[in-house]
């Protein structure tokens, strides 16, 4: 079957093959109804872009970097709404996977592919001089960056973790597991127990992970030391929490009844009927919208001091607590 090209499009429609290539390319030049036209009939039709041929036709192909760790949930959901958002606004999107341990080279490819900007999801995986070496304006999703003149997208914990402390006020001892040395860790960790300086429980920070692993072996740890006295369980992410119901599970305790806990960044695992998770929720969609904004602005000559911008988190209450 041969090839559908920009032509075949342009005389479906009856209008040239220039209009339907900046359609394509999220043209302003184009009115939104002729472009919707143009994407309908060209999905139609099966058409698919010649990516090789459009960098070698543009000068500044219009191409977002875009490098996180995709064995996190919260990272697969930034990068699918980061798409979405991209796409809508006539851009794509180039992810590589930081999670391998090679930050650096991930870099690599994504500007080997031209990228005209760099989204950069928690950036603990990446070297800084890497960030700093780019010949491409960068947005970091974080809590905190080290590069100078990168925009800055937070996830505001503290208006979750207020939400989780007047949940679990009236437990007398709360279990707390961190997500280890990281940056994010220390930032979600403080803000939990700036949240609960308002309450009389007593907090045990238990030394925890991002993984499922790393929650089973915390609360392992926590129950081979006697009966367990605490009333919640507060969790760095819902796959940490995964774990620790994991293992509560493997000494018949019952979530709620025994123990009540709570994750963070409200995953799927969260929102399956499975787990039915009690979940602080980052709002994905919220952070990708500015991270793109910023993006676009900047790979579009925007020289604007930096700034920062936060996002509100909220609890979503399910069966676990």
């Amino acid at each position: 079957m041969p090839r559908v090209t920009l032509r075949d499009i342009a005389e479906a429609l009856g209008v040239s093959t220039s209009t339907v290539s900046l359609a394509l390319r999220g043209s302003d030049r184009i009115s939104a109804a002729v472009r919707e036209r143009v994407v309908q009939e060209a999905a139609d039709q099966g058409y698919r872009t010649d990516l090789a041929g459009a960098l070698l036709r543009t000068s500044k192909p219009r191409i977002i970097g875009l490098a996180c760790d995709i064995g996190q949930e919260l990272h697969v959901a930034y990068s699918r709404e980061i798409s979405a958002v991209a796409q809508a606004r006539g851009w794509l999107v180039m992810m590589e996977d930081t999670g391998g341990g090679n930050g650096a080279a991930a870099l690599g490819r994504i500007m080997q592919l031209r990228a005209q900007a760099v989204i950069v999801v928690d950036p603990g995986s990446v070297p800084t001089e890497a960030l700093r070496g780019l010949d491409a304006p960068v947005v970091v999703i974080g809590q905190a960056t080290t590069i100078p003149n990168a925009d800055l997208v937070i996830s505001n914990n503290d208006s979750g973790m207020a939400q989780v402390a007047d949940l679990i006020a009236g437990e007398s001892h709360v279990l707390c597991f961190d997500g280890g040395p990281g940056l994010s860790s220390q930032f979600r960790r403080q803000s939990f127990l700036t949240a609960m300086s308002g309450v009389t429980a007593e907090v045990s920070i238990i030394p925890g992970g991002a993984t499922v692993d790393a929650g089973w072996a915390a609360m392992r740890s926590v129950l081979a030391r006697g009966p367990l006295t605490a009333g919640a369980a507060v969790c760095y992410n819902d796959q940490c929490a995964l774990g620790v119901m994991a293992a509560l599970t493997r000494e018949r305790l019952i979530v709620p009844d025994d123990i009540r806990v709570v994750g963070f960044d409200n995953s799927r695992i969260a929102s399956s009927e499975a787990f039915e998770l009690t979940s602080v929720d980052r709002d994905p969609r919220g952070v990708a919208a500015l991270a793109v904004e910023r993006a676009i602005l900047r790979a579009e000559g925007d020289d604007s001091p930096a700034i920062r911008a936060q996002v509100d988190t909220s609890l979503v209450r399910r069966r676990t607590a």
